[in-house]
């Protein structure tokens, strides 16, 4: 008897949320390379903030 973890409703639910966690490392990334990007060649080290101050 197959049970509900087995369902595909929950392996499409899992599959979402291993989704957004890539998108959101993702979108982290990006924040962090574009704050590299605008210090350089300055010597100060970047300071990316918060990810959620960048999503306003």
């Amino acid at each position: 008897m197959p049970t509900e973890k087995d369902s595909p409703k929950a392996s499409l639910e899992k599959e979402r949320a291993k989704q957004q966690r890539k998108a959101a490392k993702a979108e982290q990334d990006d924040y962090l390379e574009e704050a590299l990007e605008e210090t350089f060649p300055a010597s100060d080290p970047i300071a990316p903030g918060d990810v959620k101050d960048h999503a306003k």
